[in-house]
């Protein structure tokens, strides 16, 4: 089964009729969750990553503010998941061919790798090895930044 054959059986699904058959404030709504999502999953990363990068936050705790904000980083991404499958469901065939889709697919496996490996890793230490922190740190904001812009431009091309 090609991809485009898959989109095609997801997209005229029981479940996607009936998220289709919802009104413009359905959808409406699930972008606005996703847009949370967001937020909330860059908002805790910037803030660890402010923090590893020596330029904010001298006087927290590493390990501390990465467990306080821990669980913004995987409530937005759950916001982002399931808001993102009823985004995609109604429509998937326009996004197989959509180079910003699979684009914002490779960076999101890429910065959850880095996340769940390198970032958590790092994050436990009180003091991390600086220049390994600041890398880190520059990765993990790359990476994410690039998956919301890679998902912003789906709807460009």
């Amino acid at each position: 089964m090609s991809t485009l054959e898959l989109f095609k059986a997801i997209q005229t699904s029981d479940f996607s009729r009936l998220i289709g058959s919802q009104n413009h404030l359905f959808c409406a709504t699930a972008q606005l969750f996703h847009i949370a999502g967001l937020i909330l999953l860059l908002a805790s990363i910037v803030l660890v990553s402010i923090r590893l990068l020596g330029i904010g936050l001298p006087n927290q705790s590493l390990p501390q503010l990465a467990k306080a904000t821990k669980w913004l980083v995987w409530t937005g991404l759950g916001l982002l998941t399931v808001s993102g499958i009823v985004i995609f469901v109604p429509a998937a065939t326009n996004y197989e061919p959509n180079f910003f889709f699979w684009s914002k697919f490779i960076l999101l496996a890429a910065a959850l790798v880095v996340h769940v490996t390198l970032y958590r890793k790092i994050t436990t230490s009180e003091t991390p090895n600086p220049l390994i922190a600041k890398t880190t740190a520059v990765l993990s904001l790359t990476l994410w930044f690039s998956v919301a812009f890679a998902g912003r431009f789906i709807g460009f091309f």
